[in-house]
């Protein structure tokens, strides 16, 4: 995995983390609490991995993740916190997508 999307991984995952942290404080959602940890803890691991397999599994997540909040998005037309997370979860599943096909291109 390349810098950057790394990068992008790493800032996503722990977005993911404090998102259901701050989902159960506000709204003591247990749901948002579990999903935000098991979701981020994978991203986050996933970028420990040495594999190329790290990169389907944070694409996975987010493109997950954008179906989820494009849904929430369209039903509350809030920009936070479904819009923000929107946005972070469509750039994610852009720039590790992008750098799975420019390190396969390589080969």
């Amino acid at each position: 995995m390349d810098k950057f999307s790394k990068l992008i991984s790493l800032i996503y995952g722990t977005m993911l983390i404090l998102g259901g942290l701050m989902g159960f404080l506000k709204a003591h959602s247990k749901v948002s609490l579990i999903t935000g940890a098991i979701s981020g803890l994978i991203v986050l691991l996933s970028c420990k991995i040495k594999s190329k397999s790290s990169y389907l599994y944070i694409s996975a997540i987010s493109l997950i993740l954008c179906g989820f909040f494009s849904y929430r998005f369209a039903g509350s037309h809030s920009f936070m916190p479904s819009g923000l997370m929107l946005i972070l979860s469509t750039t994610t599943f852009c720039v590790v997508s992008l750098s799975w096909f420019k390190s396969r291109k390589k080969k």
